[in-house]
């Protein structure tokens, strides 16, 4: 009989079977404009209030959907509350088996993720690809803003 992998099974009970949702966020013109800057995209529907309001379809300024792709981070984090799985020395970004933006999110709505493991695979060499579905929601809408399954490669210790 062979034994199960102990950070396969660590990797399953701290993602635990259910979906979990993190803390709402509040989407912010700052952390907006910031993302425009950092990533020197400032269009208009992103960055000025007063001319999305005028001529946009939104009636108001949206966050870039890559500032809501990369949300993710942050708001898996602050689900589960610690920068990482217990034995788990770090994790990155591996990529995504498919990502959907599909609604808008306006400035002053609040986020959050709901997430749930798929599955963990072992990658040889204290490697790990998890891979968990993501629904970001925006608060009172139907329609999420972004599916996506995520998946990450954690380092073990």
């Amino acid at each position: 009989m062979q034994t199960q992998d102990p950070i396969v099974q660590e990797l399953k009970r701290y993602y635990g079977e259910d979906e979990h949702a993190s803390p709402w966020v509040e989407v912010t013109q700052r952390d907006i404009d910031q993302f425009g800057e950092a990533t020197h995209d400032l269009d208009w529907m992103h960055v000025d209030p007063e001319r999305a309001r005028r001529d946009g379809p939104f009636e108001g300024t949206i966050a870039f959907g890559f500032w809501t792709m990369s949300m993710l981070t942050s708001l898996q984090r602050s689900t589960f509350e610690v920068e990482y799985p217990p034995g788990v020395a770090y994790g990155f970004n591996y990529g995504f088996n498919r990502l959907r933006l599909l609604a808008p999110v306006p400035i002053g709505s609040r986020i959050r993720n709901h997430c749930r493991l798929l599955s963990v695979e072992p990658r040889g060499a204290r490697r790990y690809l998890v891979t968990t579905d993501n629904r970001v929601e925006i608060e009172g809408e139907e329609k999420p803003a972004m599916v996506a399954e995520w998946i990450w490669m954690m380092v073990a210790l």
